[in-house]
């Protein structure tokens, strides 16, 4: 074989071992947090706290993390999309713990309601500071309700 024809078959091999892995990664799914141990167990209102009191190092504790927080219900909200977020903390408060629910255990948040306390595992992604008032969210996505 002769030089050109090693070169053109090394691209056709690397071409093709790019493109089974660019399939592999579109079609991969996530990994569904129901079995997964939580790496930090915390209360949705002493957890809020603490990113008040130092979002920076709250982030770096945090963050990609799987963490189980405990709180009450303060809403559960279904978007157009039919997405559900499930809305933890101290009614009283404006601050809040928003769980974005895996689009898998959905369905688990609609037997949720006002003031019910539940325990819920998900993947802390954010911290939104309340500059005007409104209050704080700390959210999380991939949510799954644990089951007591």
């Amino acid at each position: 074989m002769s030089k050109k024809g090693r070169i053109i078959l090394a691209v056709i091999l690397v071409a093709a071992a790019a493109g089974v892995y660019a399939w592999k990664e579109f079609n991969r799914k996530n990994k569904d947090l129901t079995n997964v141990k939580a790496e930090h167990t915390v209360q949705a209102a002493a957890w809020i706290n603490e990113f008040i009191a130092n979002d920076t190092s709250a982030n770096a504790k945090y963050l990609g993390k799987v963490v189980s927080v405990q709180g009450l219900v303060k809403q559960v909200e279904k978007d157009e999309e039919g997405k559900y977020t499930v809305v933890l903390g101290d009614t009283a408060d404006m601050s809040s713990v928003r769980c974005s629910m895996d689009s898998v255990h959905a369905h688990n948040a609609t037997s949720l309601t006002r003031g019910q306390s539940v325990n819920i595992k998900g993947i802390y992604i954010d911290f939104n500071k309340d500059d005007m008032g409104l209050g704080s969210d700390v959210k999380m996505n991939r949510c799954v309700i644990v089951k007591n």
